[in-house]
């Protein structure tokens, strides 16, 4: 993947100004900026100054105040650094709640150790970190630091709240440069305009916040940015890596990447052409076509994280990953790209933000490292086919929640283009379950189930197809949290069909299923798919309600009872329609046999703040008919 230089953002844009201890005592906190907050950022002031295209400095101080455990992930400092960023003047400080100094800590004292990932094999990023080791609370951490960065490729955004329980008393961010230099910004929940001055041949552009509050926790909130202070600062003109260039929007920006980047690096051997073209020789149709070339690549190469080339920007040559089988997403990304090339199939390599919290590229805010990781894009006259090509398993076509539904960067030889990746309807992203059981009088049961996942539930059991025999037992049992259950037999199958599936089938026994009480047997109606995710309850909520991924589950489930006792009590049908979606469960008797159904839709989009009562409810209800037993005597 391309290195995650947004998290690094943070620990670079969090730079040192010099300034006297003021008053660290929890006392002078006032107490409403303690309501939901965990920390408190008590100052911190940034800066971010350009002395030339290859040399910036940025400088960062910060005191917060750790309030209780839930904030103690809020006290590390963590500073990245490499060839292009040398870190200076580090230190810390640590004081009690009356503001009295427990321990200096230099920069000898901070651990130094590799930022590679596990599967990294060319990384050169390193980290410094400290973690106070406070058992009580409340304490505060005083921190500073230098970094010396050689280019301006990009610049640290400012955002004085990390998170949303944390408060801020003060907080400060300039940027500094001669007067002629140009730069782009897009400020977020600003609620104090920049100030801007030109003082001895220096500009500084200043931007300053006061008594932030902390914020209560909402569930199903839209991305931080949507309510969080943050000013993001993009270059016009820039160096890096030795590359001049200048950009004010995505055209011209994907234009600098294709020509700096990925232009030239799609040359592969004699011989490689030779195969491909007799690979796909008694092929005509397009589709076919790029479905055997990405399954050649596929089974060809494995991924593996090498951040080299102009700073972990630049793909690997074709023509090497050709040679060693192996490379990052950008190298895998390209190399299949030039396979295409050779059976004249038009590709575009493709930046995107990877993560199931579809973060999309900004449309108006031209920027570097807005994104994390390559695909690429294969328009075909009839259809557009994304690639994921790091996994060695996705069928052709398939992106998952990986990298669905959002905003991307296609960088094409006549500039970058901004595009949207396949969306998924709730009704695609399907479970569909089918299980039968013999119960017995004694509340044994024993059955199989089948289980079908298309759509981003495709990936659904992804992680137990790695996983050893046992490993796989033992992960199951957390999926079917059945008490005593017992697998007899377990099978799990991925179709890589044009609509993927994976159809898992399972033989189980569970003794004690069900619950004797006198003559009674009381029997859970739905213990493989319950609906247990219910958001808390949050009064006067600010914030929209986001549901990121909409889903549709289908569940039906028949239990052969046994012969010496008859059904007492069936649960009635519960039927829920909601803004938010479906729910409909229902039983009958059949002869001898109980029929359970359920269908659940949970829909993807934003709502007002007033709706989010009523989702509640909706997902109350669910688990509550998820819950429901049915009760046979004995005849």
């Amino acid at each position: 993947m391309l290195r995650l230089f947004i998290f690094c953002f943070l620990a670079l844009s969090l730079p040192t100004i010099v300034f006297a201890q003021t008053d660290y005592n929890i006392t002078a906190i006032p107490k409403t900026l303690q309501a939901y907050a965990n920390a408190v950022v008590r100052q911190q002031e940034t800066s971010t100054e350009v002395k030339t295209l290859d040399q910036v400095i940025y400088k960062h101080k910060e005191v917060i105040t750790i309030l209780n455990g839930n904030g103690a992930e809020y006290a590390g400092i963590h500073v990245y650094y490499d060839k292009a960023r040398q870190i200076k003047n580090l230190r810390a400080a640590i004081y009690d709640a009356s503001g009295k100094l427990i321990k200096k800590v230099n920069a000898a004292e901070f651990q130094d150790v590799s930022a590679i990932s596990d599967f990294s094999l060319f990384e050169d990023d390193r980290v410094k970190f400290y973690t106070p080791l406070v058992s009580y609370y409340p304490y505060t951490v005083e921190y500073e630091y230098e970094i010396r960065i050689k280019h301006t490729f990009y610049f640290p955004a400012w955002a004085p709240q990390k998170a949303a329980d944390i408060a801020v008393q003060s907080s400060s961010h300039r940027f500094i440069s001669k007067p002629d230099y140009q730069i782009r910004l897009k400020e977020f929940n600003v609620t104090q305009p920049k100030t801007e001055k030109v003082l001895n041949g220096t500009k500084v552009t200043e931007w300053t916040a006061q008594h932030i509050p902390a914020l209560k926790s909402e569930p199903y909130s839209p991305p931080a940015q949507d309510y969080l202070t943050l000013v993001e600062i993009a270059p016009v003109t820039f160096a890096y890596e030795g590359i001049a260039g200048k950009f004010t929007n995505w055209q011209e920006y994907g234009q600098w990447a294709y020509d700096n980047m990925i232009k030239g690096r799609d040359e592969l051997p004699a011989e490689t052409v030779v195969h491909i073209k007799q690979l796909i020789k008694d092929i005509s149709e397009p589709k076919e076509k790029v479905k055997k070339i990405y399954e050649y690549s596929q089974q060809k190469n494995r991924y593996i994280s090498v951040q080299i080339g102009i700073g972990g920007l630049q793909p690997m040559p074709a023509a090497e990953v050709d040679k060693l089988g192996y490379g990052d997403c950008k190298a895998l990304t390209n190399y299949t790209k030039a396979l295409l090339k050779i059976a004249e199939i038009p590709a575009i390599y493709t930046e995107v933000n990877a993560g199931k919290a579809k973060k999309s590229y900004q449309p108006d805010f031209a920027s570097a490292f807005q994104g994390n990781h390559a695909i690429l894009c294969v328009p075909l006259a009839q259809d557009t086919i994304w690639l994921e090509c790091t996994s060695r398993e996705a069928p052709m076509g398939y992106l998952g929640s990986f990298t669905d539904d959002r905003q991307v960067l296609l960088c094409t030889e006549k500039g970058g283009i901004i595009a949207r990746t396949r969306k998924y309807a709730p009704e695609q992203n399907k479970q569909i379950r089918t299980g039968h059981f013999i119960l017995e009088g004694n509340g044994k049961i024993s059955g199989a189930i089948e289980t079908k996942f298309e759509g981003t539930q495709y990936d659904n059991r992804e992680s137990i197809l790695v996983k050893s025999p046992k490993d796989r037992i033992s992960a199951l049992k957390e999926i079917y949290p059945i008490n005593n259950l017992e697998i007899i037999k377990y099978d799990l199958a991925q179709h890589k069909t044009e609509k993927p599936a994976t159809i898992e089938k399972l033989e189980l026994k569970a003794e004690q299923f069900g619950t004797l009480n006198n003559n009674m047997l009381l029997v859970p109606l739905n213990h493989l798919n319950r609906e247990t995710n219910i958001p808390k309850e949050v009064r006067n909520r600010k914030n929209k309600v986001r549901i990121v991924r909409g889903f549709y589950d289908e569940d039906k489930i028949s239990y052969d009872l046994p012969a010496d006792y008859r059904p007492d009590y069936i649960p009635q049908p519960v039927e829920l329609n909601s803004e938010f979606g479906s729910f409909l469960a229902k039983s009958s008797l059949e002869g001898n046999q109980l029929v359970f159904s359920r269908q659940l839709t949970l829909k993807q989009g934003e709502f007002s703040p007033e709706t989010y009562d009523q989702l509640v409810s909706f997902l109350k209800k669910v688990a509550d008919a998820d819950r429901s037993q049915f009760v046979l005597v004995k005849k």
